[in-house]
């Protein structure tokens, strides 16, 4: 009873190791792909969480065996060298019976190693047929231990996700991500940050929302109704991307023109801002007489890069903050 409860200690620690050697590789090998850990993706699963109360069960139990265990061990020592002194025998120490029964191996003395020799020679080295060291035994059996509790977890259970998954798992992480960008880009747009645009498809994007909202004031060809002449270079409000972009998104109350900023999105309004400012120069077929002040519009304003360097710093800070919009997404 005494050696089989010596040997339940000593291969305990050895267990041990092993078990947390494979757990940090496995656990790497998730984190790399997934950012969870493995405790938090078992919490998601009712199967997961029984799973961890087995486990944590498990090792109380494993923990009490072993206070158990050396209790017994200690009181059996003292025994054993009571009676080794009583017989006048020298009993080796503790740390010499540990070595032999589990490290080297119970090793015959070298005039009896003789039958130990295998036919096998290489080149005059012969070989010996010594069995495979207990600790490396001992750890191969920690690691069919181990298995059962890996095995049901990634094959049964699916708590611990496979290769498909997680690489779906990322590509839908990627898809979120991309679409949280697009919508931290839309909303991140102000006066401060709204950027001067030429190109052909943001002037038709404009041209639509303009057609749709602004031509019943300002007319079809810019040149003006109840709104002024958006055709020359007389400006009321402001001759840049950021005097159009405030003016639609304030909107003139006290002239009649009502804040755009609750039925278009700041991209929006940009748009049709860039459309706005596209129209100078352009005839008109009705032209109302100018109104404001004369102010060529700029075609390259200065501070455009640092409005574009403001604007990206403001979809970075959003984005940042994807975790949560993942989780409202979810």
């Amino acid at each position: 009873m005494n050696n089989i409860l010596k040997r339940m200690l000593l291969v305990l620690p050895i267990f041990l190791i092993g078990s947390v050697g494979l757990y940090a590789q496995t656990e790497e090998a998730v984190e790399i792909l997934e950012p969870k850990s493995m405790i938090a993706t078992l919490m998601e699963s009712e199967q997961g969480r029984l799973l961890l109360i087995i486990g944590a069960l498990v090792i109380v139990l494993i923990l009490l065996m072993v206070v158990l265990t050396s209790l017994m061990l200690k009181t059996a020592n003292i025994i054993l060298n009571k009676k080794a002194v009583e017989k006048g025998v020298e009993r080796p120490s503790f740390f010499e019976q540990f070595k032999q029964k589990w490290v080297t191996g119970k090793l015959k003395p070298v005039e009896e190693q003789g039958d130990m020799m295998l036919d096998h020679n290489y080149d005059g080295i012969r070989e010996m047929d010594y069995g495979m060291p207990p600790w490396l035994k001992y750890v191969f059996i920690g690691t069919f231990l181990f298995a059962v509790f890996y095995v049901p977890a990634y094959l049964i259970f699916d708590i611990i996700p496979n290769q498909t998954t997680e690489y779906e798992a990322q590509i839908e992480e990627a898809a979120l991500r991309a679409e949280v960008r697009a919508k931290a880009g839309l909303m991140s747009i102000t006066a401060e940050t709204a950027k001067l645009e030429t190109d052909e498809a943001v002037i038709a994007a404009g041209k639509q929302i303009y057609m749709a909202n602004c031509a019943v004031c300002h007319a079809a060809d810019g040149g003006g109704g109840v709104g002024p002449n958006l055709t020359d270079e007389y400006w009321i409000h402001g001759e840049d991307i950021k005097g159009v972009f405030t003016t639609v998104y304030e909107g003139v109350p006290a002239k009649g023109m009502i804040p755009w900023k609750g039925n278009l999105n700041p991209k929006q309004i940009q748009d049709v801002s860039n459309y706005v400012l596209s129209l100078v120069g352009r005839p008109a077929a009705a032209p109302k007489e100018p109104q404001g002040e004369l102010k060529p519009r700029q075609v390259n304003p200065q501070g455009e890069e640092e409005k574009v360097e403001k604007a990206e710093e403001r979809i970075d800070e959003a984005v940042e903050k994807l975790p949560d919009s993942l989780q409202e997404n979810e």
